[in-house]
């Protein structure tokens, strides 16, 4: 073997010996390599702060509204600017006011923990005490109206198109004046009342449109025919 090649491999082997003994050596000093650092722990997020509370809304009032008729799912108010709406039990009349309570010559409003009455003359809190102004009355007094409302409902039959009532039909022994002078008989079918469709809301308001119009005009159907009758205020 060559010289040369004899001192190469006597240092490779010097080597891996001197480097075998520093192991030794650490480990009987126990000595372990180095952890790498842990990171900084997290910071807690801040508290959420709480959601400021929110004001309670007012109390909706029932000022300038009028009763003017009742019916067996709702009532018809007339609103402090003159018109009037058919209003079904636990529906809103106002944002925040709502019928609740239907009697017979008077209705219960609610807002909130707050309750009205209000009857044909106006509104009154549940004590008593006015409510609002009452209104003026129109052409006819609402009583006699309210009583009117109540004999339409006896005398006119709903006639129904495909489920959806389209007219109402003169019940035969009806006694309806303000139809009468306007020309309708028994069986006449009532299709339109002053260009609007006779459904049952318009039903129920045709007392206060007969009372409070100059003139009040009524396309129907007599035995298959198209007719048009007209009802003038002179006339009533």
């Amino acid at each position: 073997m060559p010289a040369e090649l004899r001192d190469r491999r006597a240092w490779l082997a010097g080597g891996v010996i001197l480097a075998l003994l520093l192991v030794l050596y650490l480990t009987m000093r126990g000595e372990a390599p180095v952890a790498p650092p842990r990171p900084p722990p997290r910071s807690a997020p801040p508290p959420v702060a709480a959601a400021p509370e929110q004001a309670a809304a007012p109390t909706a009032t029932p000022e300038g509204l009028k009763l003017h008729g009742i019916t067996g799912a709702g009532a018809i108010i007339a609103m402090a600017d003159g018109r009037q709406r058919l209003v079904a039990v636990g529906r809103e009349v106002l944002p925040g006011l709502v019928l609740a309570e239907n009697h017979p010559d008077h209705v219960v409003l609610r807002s909130g923990t707050s309750e009205f009455r209000l009857d044909f003359t106006g509104a009154t809190t549940a004590g008593g005490t006015p409510a609002s102004a009452p209104a003026q009355s129109g052409p006819a007094s609402e009583a006699a109206i309210h009583a009117e409302a109540l004999t339409y409902r006896l005398g006119l039959a709903p006639r129904r198109t495909g489920g959806r009532v389209t007219g109402h039909v003169v019940r035969a022994g009806a006694r309806l004046p303000a139809l009468e002078r306007a020309g309708l008989q028994a069986g006449d079918a009532i299709l339109r009342v002053n260009g609007s469709e006779f459904d049952q809301e318009r039903m129920l308001e045709l007392p206060w449109t007969i009372a409070q119009s100059e003139r009040v005009t009524f396309e129907i159907e007599r035995g298959g025919r198209p007719m048009h009758l007209s009802l003038e205020r002179s006339g009533r």
